[in-house]
Formats: structure tokens, C-alpha cells, sequence
């Protein structure tokens, strides 16, 4: 579980930091000042992306966890 929120974060980061920053400056050109204030934004998206895949996994294994015990009760 810990592998899979890891690589969601790493790859959310580079997608937002690497590749989104270059495909922004050709969408919108100009930036400066007023991007580098996104910067946390982004940051926090990444996060929440973790989160998301977290919460998902945790939930995805309770799931299981009563499947398996209703099975057994049956």
C-alpha cells in the first residue's frame, strides 16, 4: 500500500512540476512572480492525491476484511 501512494505522489509531483510547467508556458505565456505563489497549491494537490490513494487502499481492504469474515459466517 505504502508503494502505491508513494509512486501516486511521485507521479502526480512530476507530472505537475515537470511536465505541466512546460506545457503551461506554451498554453499561457508570460508567469513570473504570480506563479511561484501556486507553487504550495500544487504542493497540497500532490498530497491530497496521496490521501485519496490511501483512503481508497483502506477502504478497499475493509471491504475484503468483510467479504472474507461473511464468507466464513456462511
Amino acid at each position: 500500500m505504502l508503494k502505491t501512494i508513494l509512486g501516486t505522489m511521485i507521479a502526480l509531483y512530476l507530472f505537475i512540476f515537470w511536465l505541466g510547467y512546460p506545457i503551461g508556458d506554451l498554453i499561457f505565456p508570460g508567469g513570473g512572480v504570480a506563479e511561484s505563489y501556486l507553487k504550495p497549491i500544487y504542493m497540497g494537490i500532490v498530497v491530497l492525491g496521496g490521501l485519496i490513494v490511501a483512503c481508497t487502499c483502506h477502504i478497499a481492504k475493509r471491504i475484503e476484511g468483510l467479504k472474507s469474515d461473511k464468507e466464513a459466517n456462511e
